[in-house]
């Protein structure tokens, strides 16, 4: 195919940990190819999570390579996203001084406690949006320079993974506003690194990259890397955003009133908002939209999931019997749980995260009648429960959803989504092909090289399709808020007790 006849189209990358993923969109928002490959991070303690960023650096090109394969485009631009909080430390020659720290890593934990002496929690909340932990950048880079000191000595500059393959492509060692935001470094208001945060860590701010918006051409790809990959040399790159921000780009999650809201795996909200928001409680966080503004994020801690302990651990034969009918474990608990009687379940807590200590998964009235439905009820109502707890914060603070588009298993689940919806009090949209924050950066790409016309109105236009839509059923609302609050009193024992 001839050069000019070839359709125009943006590439979009996510770099995970685990994982990259990239797809080729048109100017029209169709999804022109999409590969993925598969690499396992390293994890040398069960609290340590790293990866080699020469591996990084091979799953990209391999990428490029096969979306090449399935389809002829004229490549106009491209834009990474992917997983925050990761770290890669480059010495003066470019060359890592040692494997990446991923953002789930949490070896930080006297380094966090370090930092709070230096800068108390509720400071750091207030300038940057994050809540102190061990998975913060900031107290990665302190662990660095504590147990390290040879190869902290040796670093010249600190990017994320996604930065890491973007310099190794154009030479620039660049970030964007999302992606820094989730770092604990950045002053949100400003969307730049913040100089009191940089003073407690004593760290030098020529360490960080310069920071660009996520729609903002922030290099070309150099004849080196056009070398490794393949693409034109001089194609812009654009400067792209977080996974998570780049996910509601591609759901059409932009103004206030919307928001994204993802269960399975993990869970939590997203909430567009118009200036950055501080939780005094520092329940919930703030980060930097991808294409501007400001995000309120309500997450639940990070951990083995409920449901599949449920499906798996706790009922191993059941589970096998399961999978020789063709059905997925999980799948099939979701099913009972939707025939399990409503009032009935006992009350599930899904784990306390105040102020960042992770805490025990908890029933609490269980009977001895109570079965696997019941059970499996309880999670996913418990689950609900927690979500709307960081909810009313967030309603409490000014921001308030009208409606939310729902990805994950809860898509899949009629059952779950019409329990969520009742007990939120909000419509669900539900998500076809679950959090896409690849094709949320080749929006970003496609806004940054101008293909499309009308910026981020005409990425809006293109948002990923919808299953159906679950309107809130009134009378399963009414059942939920007193069951709600039940929860509630129980919670408040719970925290007080893990507390003390």
């Amino acid at each position: 195919m001839a050069e000019e006849e070839r359709p125009r189209a943006v590439l979009g990358v996510d770099v995970g940990s685990a994982r990259t993923i990239g797809v080729l969109l048109a100017a029209d928002g169709r999804v022109l190819a999409r590969a993925r490959v598969d690499h396992a991070p390293l994890a040398p303690r069960p609290d340590r999570l790293e990866q080699d960023p020469e591996t990084l650096w091979s799953a990209f090109r391999e990428i490029v390579q096969r979306l090449k394969a399935l389809v002829e485009v004229r490549l106009v631009g491209l834009a990474l996203t992917g997983e925050p909080g990761g770290l890669v430390f480059l010495d003066r020659a470019g060359v890592p001084v040692r494997p990446a720290i991923l953002g789930p890593d949490r070896r930080a934990e006297a380094e966090a406690q370090e930092l709070a002496a230096r800068l108390p929690p509720a400071r750091l909340h207030a300038i940057a949006g994050r809540r102190l932990g061990p998975c913060l950048s900031a107290a990665k880079i302190l662990w660095l320079a504590a147990n390290e000191p040879e190869a902290a000595q040796r670093v010249t500059k600190i990017l994320s993974p996604k930065g890491y393959v973007l310099f190794r492509l154009t030479g620039e060692t660049v970030t964007d506003a999302s992606a820094a935001s989730a770092t604990g470094l950045l002053d949100l208001a400003r969307r730049q690194w913040s100089e009191t945060v940089l003073e407690a860590l004593a760290l030098d701010p020529e360490l960080l990259p310069e920071v660009f918006e996520g729609g903002e051409v922030c290099g070309r790809v150099s004849v080196a890397g056009a070398a490794e990959t393949g693409l034109p040399v001089g194609l812009p790159v654009v400067a792209g955003g977080s996974e998570l921000a780049c996910a509601a780009l591609a759901a059409g999650i932009k103004r206030q009133g919307q928001g994204l809201l993802w269960l399975e795996p993990g869970a939590g909200f997203l909430l567009p908002c118009g200036r950055p928001l501080v939780d005094p409680e520092e329940r919930l966080e703030s980060a930097c939209g991808a294409a501007g503004g400001w995000l309120l994020l309500g997450t639940l801690p990070q951990g083995p999931s409920a449901l599949r302990w449920l499906a798996e651990t706790l009922c191993p034969e059941w589970a096998e019997a399961a999978r020789a009918a063709g059905l997925e474990p999980v799948d099939a608990v979701l099913g009972e749980a939707g025939a399990a009687e409503r009032a009935d379940a006992p009350l599930f807590f899904p784990g306390l995260a105040e102020e960042g200590i992770l805490g025990r998964p908890a029933f609490a009235e269980l009977a001895f009648h109570h079965g696997r439905a019941a059970l499996a009820r309880g999670v996913l109502e418990g689950i609900g429960f927690a979500l709307l707890d960081r909810l009313e914060r967030a309603r409490a603070l000014g921001c308030a959803p009208e409606s939310l588009a729902a990805s994950g298993r809860v898509a899949g689940s009629e059952a779950w989504s019409r329990l969520l919806a009742a007990q939120l009090g909000i419509p669900l949209r539900l998500l076809a092909g679950g959090l896409e924050p690849e094709r949320g950066a080749a929006v970003l790409a496609g806004i940054g090289v101008g293909l499309f016309r009308d910026g981020v109105r005409a990425a809006e236009g293109i948002a990923e399709a919808e299953l159906a839509s679950i309107g809130v059923e009134a009378g399963l609302a009414a059942l939920e808020r007193t069951r709600y609050g039940r929860w509630q009193r129980l919670h408040r024992v719970f925290a007080a007790f893990a507390t003390s």
